[in-house]
């Protein structure tokens, strides 16, 4: 299956939204609508091992510029010279507004086209391109004028492949920024390709991350909370799994201004199904790469994250330890039956089990503790180790004295409170479900 495609006739309404803040831009979730054009698939159950992906070579990194700057006015200009545009060289590059949508030919086969844009502030920088002949692969490539230099400098870059679109981002200081589409293979002067940029104020701590090639690292699983800034923005992460491994998949959105997708590939960018928002799946994959795509196909909410969470499937826990602070610690009874006794800062130590009672290795355990004091709610994430064991340090604050107890020599006030254990959204089966939450004592 390809990555989806949206429709040049879709990306064109992006035309309308020229003038817009940044801010205003970013936020508008249901003025301007794109439609991605992507059915969802369900996730594949039967995976066959993938290559590791080969992208091509990637542009030069660095490419002088024989007009610059003194000798070339950066004013806003269009390229009408012949048929099918003069920009074919960065010294003739077409000056483009940002949020707006343009279109352009290429006649041969390793032919460009050149735009730029001027970014006034430091800002996020999107750019997405969608050949008009799906049977063209057209690569698109972000350079920063370096102008002490004369020099373009590569920043950011998309070069996926035939019959797929372009997106890249980078996080913009002022300056003026270079965009290429070239032919890697084939060319259309009855097909235009369209390009379309967008600059976002506000955006997660990911980011650049909008394709394959700039796609976080998140190891063997993953909690990630992020958020869509803009029509076009989509957040990529990758994982590399050493055996055949079970994953569980849950894409969480409390915002109903928001509708998100995510998708799984293989190294190859091969498409290996999708997932709804507030669903879970199950995928069983081989050894090697693999992406997680998340976009928004029709709105989006900038103001709330969603929270995508990746990992072996966890059945239950059995928890070995929970250390405290204060002195507090220890498994005792104040008369409501054996529980862990804590204080304000704890470590919950266990181990990870499946179905079948074996261990789980990189799976994801979110501990989650609620105390009596303004019901305070914390929630930590582990990834467990190549036995299946986590360690989670929590920091719960203190307790309300809702109980007393009297020992030997004093009396303790403390509260009973939950605490409980999920992987991917999905509560496990533990050996404790409360805790001792010491307040202080009196003697």
């Amino acid at each position: 299956m390809k990555l989806k495609l949206m429709s040049v006739a879709a990306l064109a309404l992006s035309i309308g939204i020229a003038g817009m803040s940044p801010s205003a831009l970013a936020q508008s979730s249901s003025g301007t609508t794109i439609q991605k054009n992507q059915t969802v698939q369900p996730l594949s159950t039967n995976v066959q091992p993938a290559n590791v992906h080969n992208s091509k070579s990637t542009p030069a990194q660095n490419i002088p510029l024989s007009n610059t700057p003194s000798a070339r006015s950066f004013a806003a200009a269009t390229a009408t010279d012949d048929t099918y545009g003069s920009n074919t060289s960065p010294d003739t590059a077409q000056f483009i507004s940002t949020g707006t949508a343009v279109s352009g030919y290429i006649d041969q086969q390793g032919g460009a086209r050149w735009y730029y844009v001027n970014v006034a502030s430091a800002l996020k920088l999107t750019a997405i391109m969608v050949a008009g002949n799906t049977s063209l692969d057209y690569d698109l490539t972000l350079y920063h004028l370096n102008e002490s230099t004369s020099t373009l400098e590569q920043v950011s870059y998309s070069t996926k492949g035939a019959g797929q679109y372009e997106l890249l981002s980078h996080i913009a200081t002022p300056g003026y920024y270079f965009i290429s589409v070239t032919s890697y293979q084939g060319a259309d002067t009855s097909n235009p390709f369209t390009l379309s940029t967008v600059l976002s104020d506000s955006y997660d701590q990911s980011e650049p991350d909008d394709n394959p090639f700039f796609a976080k690292n998140r190891g063997a699983a993953f909690v990630s909370q992020q958020n869509i800034d803009n029509l076009f923005d989509e957040d990529w992460s990758k994982i590399t799994l050493t055996a055949q491994t079970k994953l569980n998949l849950r894409l969480n959105n409390t915002s109903s201004n928001g509708t998100y997708i995510v998708q799984v590939w293989n190294a190859n960018l091969q498409n290996l199904g999708s997932l709804n928002q507030n669903q879970d799946g199950q995928i069983t994959l081989p050894a090697g790469s693999y992406y997680f795509q998340v976009y928004a196909p029709s709105k989006f909410d900038l103001t709330t994250p969603y929270t995508l969470s990746v990992g072996p499937a966890i059945s239950r826990v059995a928890v070995s330890e929970i250390t405290s602070d204060r002195g507090v610690q220890g498994f005792i009874d104040y008369g409501q039956g054996k529980k862990w006794r804590v204080g304000y800062n704890i470590t919950v130590k266990g181990r990870a089990f499946d179905a079948t009672g074996n261990p789980v290795a990189n799976g994801i355990v979110s501990v989650t503790v609620q105390t009596r004091v303004a019901s305070k709610v914390v929630t930590v994430n582990a990834t467990t180790d190549s036995l299946g064991y986590f360690s989670v340090p929590m920091n719960i604050g203190p307790a309300a004295g809702q109980y007393s107890y009297r020992g030997p020599v004093s009396t303790h006030y403390y509260d009973i409170i939950p605490i409980s254990f999920r992987n991917n959204g999905t509560l496990l089966n533990a050996d404790i479900s409360t805790l001792y939450h010491y307040a202080y004592s009196i003697n």
